[in-house]
């Protein structure tokens, strides 16, 4: 998938529109001074939206189209195409290729005249009807009917963009590139509403995805065009991982809501060695009683976890200092989750990660909200969710685990805008927790979400839904399992 700088244009400066209104935008400042910034490469495809050509019917940015040209850049631009004379008038400028939009869904027998290659038809898409002349109107033929249209006049690549997401950084419209694709051969270009690095995987895992127009989330230097590159390039490396947890109490897998109504749900050991025969890539183990008794993790619960499987796993619960990190690593963990202790004396973050490594640490953060919670989701700490995380992170940790405590035990889907909050904001990897309640969360966890792994108590120990029929769901979406 090409990870394709777009550049929005309007009196001479690129621009970002809020949601396609002239009057809600962002300045940026001179295209090449934008480009330079953004580091990107000679021959790179870069995609310029002549705005005030799109809302005025003809072209308007030529000159900034001959600079960029000349610059060893592959322009593909567009904006205010109405006739033959103006996708002419484009490709003179010296873009490679031009993208049609109003034209295509009005009179797309236009788009017979030139090669398939120097063309590229566009579509912006808002609640499922397409929107012609910059947003302002909706077009006479329907969706459907708009691309089988355009499937007959030879095209391969179609650019489509949903203006619901567009510049608001809430993330693609992943379910509408997933119904284009029952819908036709064609392949995406997809623009609107990338924001992280895990949009760009997600978008690259759709077999229908050819490339990505990334705007905002480059100009606000939320992601690197490199990395974004990098990520794109292999989407498939890092399956995401399936995590059963196991919060324990005086030896015994318990389970509540919200943080709260505990009830028994089996011997952890029994349950962990289940969960890997289901196929878990990991376990984790939650001390929920150990800060606020003030006792630490039971460490025979741990060796006897540890000695009866062989998939990874996680225990936290009760690590106040390095020497209770080390005696977990002692017992069979693999790496040790911290949480109230780390909130009340960071350096405990950087200490073990300087003792055992980056990989061992994973910093637990609890939030009600936005609002971190210690000591068992009891007390508000007074600090903000997504700097914590950031903090957490510059300190050492390997991993967060992010647990919405308005969302523990109600089955009612992940906190996807504290997910997306987190995994923006922080380059390493990040596990959803606190909520899930079917198959499609945990998708929508990963895919729009950007964590690395989901992580599940209730659903899994009372059999709702075992984790091979994730992974099958998974699968079935697109995003690869181990």
């Amino acid at each position: 998938m090409d990870v394709i700088p777009s550049l929005d244009l309007l009196d001479g400066a690129v621009v970002r529109l809020r949601r396609g209104d002239f009057a809600d935008r962002t300045v940026y400042g001179e295209p090449a001074a934008v480009l330079d910034m953004l580091d990107v490469p000679r021959g790179s495809r870069i995609h310029i939206v002549d705005l005030a050509g799109s809302r005025d019917g003809k072209p308007v940015a030529l000159d900034v189209v001959r600079r960029l040209s000349s610059r060893g850049l592959r322009v593909q631009a567009g904006g205010g195409v109405r006739t033959e004379a103006d996708v002419a008038l484009w490709l003179d400028a010296g873009a490679e290729r031009v993208v049609v939009g109003t034209v295509a869904a009005e009179n797309p027998e236009l788009l017979r005249r030139f090669p398939s290659d120097r063309i590229i038809p566009a579509l912006d898409i808002l609640d499922g009807g397409i929107r012609v002349a910059g947003w302002t109107q909706s077009a006479s033929r329907s969706l459907t009917e708009v691309l089988r249209l355009v499937e007959s006049t030879g095209a391969t690549e179609i650019l489509v963009t949903d203006i619901s997401r567009d510049g608001v950084l809430g993330g693609p419209s992943f379910a509408l590139y997933r119904q284009l694709a029952a819908l036709t051969p064609l392949r995406i270009i997809a623009s609107g509403g990338v924001t992280t690095r895990g949009d760009i995987v997600s978008l690259a895992r759709l077999g229908n995805v050819s490339g990505c127009v990334v705007g905002r989330a480059l100009l606000d230097r939320r992601i690197s065009l490199d990395e974004a590159r990098a990520r794109a390039a292999s989407p498939r490396a890092i399956p995401p991982r399936i995590i059963p947890c196991l919060d324990v109490r005086d030896g015994r897998v318990v389970k509540g809501v919200n943080f709260e109504g505990i009830r028994d749900a089996g011997d952890p050991v029994e349950c962990a060695i289940r969960y890997e025969e289901e196929g878990a890539d990991e376990i984790a183990v939650l001390d929920i009683s150990a800060t606020d008794r003030g006792h630490a993790t039971a460490l025979e619960t741990v060796r006897g976890i540890a000695e009866s499987i062989y998939i990874p796993l996680t225990v936290g619960g009760g690590v106040r200092t390095i020497d209770d990190f080390r005696a977990l690593l002692r017992a069979g963990a693999d790496r040790v989750a911290i949480n109230t202790a780390a909130v009340r004396r960071p350096e405990l973050i950087a200490e073990c990660a300087n003792e055992f490594g980056v990989q061992a640490v994973v910093v637990s953060c609890d939030a009600r909200g936005r609002t971190v919670m210690i000591r068992g989701g009891k007390d508000p700490a007074g600090l903000d969710a997504v700097e914590w995380c950031r903090r957490a992170e510059e300190l050492g940790a390997g991993e967060i685990l992010l647990t919405s405590v308005d969302r523990d035990g109600t089955h009612f889907g992940f906190d996807i805008e504290l997910l997306r909050a987190v995994t923006g904001a922080v380059r390493i990897n990040v596990i959803a927790s606190g909520g899930a309640g079917e198959p499609a969360h945990f998708a929508e966890a990963i895919e729009s979400g950007g964590a690395t792994a989901a992580l599940a108590a209730s659903l899994f120990h009372d059999r709702k839904l075992t984790i091979g029929a994730v992974k099958q769901y998974l699968a079935n979406e697109r995003i690869p399992v181990r």
